[in-house]
Order: C-alpha cells, then structure tokens, then sequence
C-alpha cells in the first residue's frame, strides 16, 4: 500500500504537548494517583484480562465498547460464531510484539497487503458496521503493542485524511525517532503503567490533547491502513 500521510503529524502533535501536561494526561486517563473510580472508561480497555491471544472474545468486544465502540449485533455474530476460526488463524500469524521493534524495512511483512494483519484488518471491514475504527480496536484489543488504533479525535490531531497509511505512518514514527520512544518510555515510567505499551501511551496522550475538539466520526469506506 501505498500512502502519501506522514509520521512527521504524529511527531510534531506530540511534541507540541509539554511533558508536564502530557503527565496529567495519563494519569487523568488511567485515575492515577487513585481517583475514587475516576478513570476514564477507556482505561479498562488495557485493564480488562483477555481470555485468549489468538481468539475474539466477548471480553474484546466489551473491552472495545469502554473506547465508545459497539459492535453490532450481526458483526458480533459473525466474529464470535461463523467467523471466528477464520480471525484465530490470522490471529495465529501475527505476532504479539511491539511496533517499535520491528525494522522498517520489514513493514510490508508485518503490514503489507499479503499479510495476516491486513487480511484480518479486510476481513473485519467486511463485517456489517465496522468501521475503520472499531476494526483498529478490535485488533488494537488483540495486539496493543503493534496496531495503532484509528479514530477521528487522533486523526484530527495529527493530520490524517482517513485511515489508508496509517500503520505505516505510525510504524515510522516509533521506529525512525529515538527521542520520541525514550520520551515515551519515561512518561510511561513516570506515570507507571507497566504493560501499557508506548502506542497505547502516545495514542492515549494524543486523543487527550485532541478530545476537546471532538467532532462525529467521519464515514471512511476505504479498506486501507
């Protein structure tokens, strides 16, 4: 796939946002320090246990709805019935690793049209509602640390027209910029959320910076990332 979107939104987004205020931003986003409760929904998204790796479970799809996202009925079905052999075994070939470390000139192996995650990523799209952003949080559920999710609060903030070249933006980011992966490992330290991955870090400091101009969800019928 080709994409004429740029990781440099991505990167000029998050450096616009001081350290200070991106620290308040997490720890706003997960209730930290303790907050009576006071997280944001969207932190159970990371906090809920998932039942298997290489399978679509209806923990995911409760986990998905805490980022304001319902699957529908009918993809429900699909996904956890008639479907779901289908998504375990893409699921099997996608590795559960983090977008940082693989090389970029591996990208078309990870994310290419041929690979698993893109045919899991088609295969998705196809089902009845699924939009691009409930397909990238489906997968997002299912590998953290290697599909970046695609919404239009994020979009916004970093410049992207759709979600077509998406995955490739981001991937350049994590992997291209030193300063911007030590920076995020800091901020993850400071804030301390192990086992948060730094996409989920730099996208949830991103949607926080950006949820103030919210506007409804663009339809995007492209099958691209």
């Amino acid at each position: 796939m080709s994409s004429k979107q740029s990781e440099s939104g991505i990167v000029e987004a998050f450096a616009a946002i001081s350290d200070q205020t991106a620290l308040d931003y997490l720890r706003e986003y997960y209730g930290l320090p303790a907050q009576d409760g006071r997280a944001y929904t969207g932190s159970h998204f990371d906090g809920l246990a998932a039942v298997s790796t290489n399978r679509i479970t209806a923990e995911d799809i409760i986990a998905v709805a805490c980022l304001s996202v319902h699957l529908p009925a009918p993809a429900s079905v699909e996904v956890l019935g008639n479907k779901a052999d289908d998504i375990a075994e893409l699921l099997s070939e996608i590795p559960n690793v983090n977008l940082e470390d693989i090389p970029l000139k591996e990208h078309d192996i990870y994310f290419g049209e041929g690979s698993a995650a893109f045919r899991l990523w088609s295969l998705l799209r196809r089902q009845d509602g699924v939009g691009p952003t409930t397909a990238s949080k489906l997968m997002a559920r299912k590998r953290p640390g290697l599909i970046p999710i695609y919404d239009s609060v994020v979009a916004r903030v970093t410049g992207f027209r759709n979600s077509a070249g998406t995955w490739r933006a981001w991937h350049d980011a994590l992997s291209n910029d030193e300063a911007l992966k030590d920076r995020l490992q800091q901020l993850r330290e400071l804030v301390q959320l192990e086992g948060i991955s730094l996409l989920r870090v730099l996208d949830v400091v991103l949607w926080m910076d950006g949820k103030g101009f919210e506007q409804p969800e663009r339809i995007d019928e492209k099958v691209g990332v």
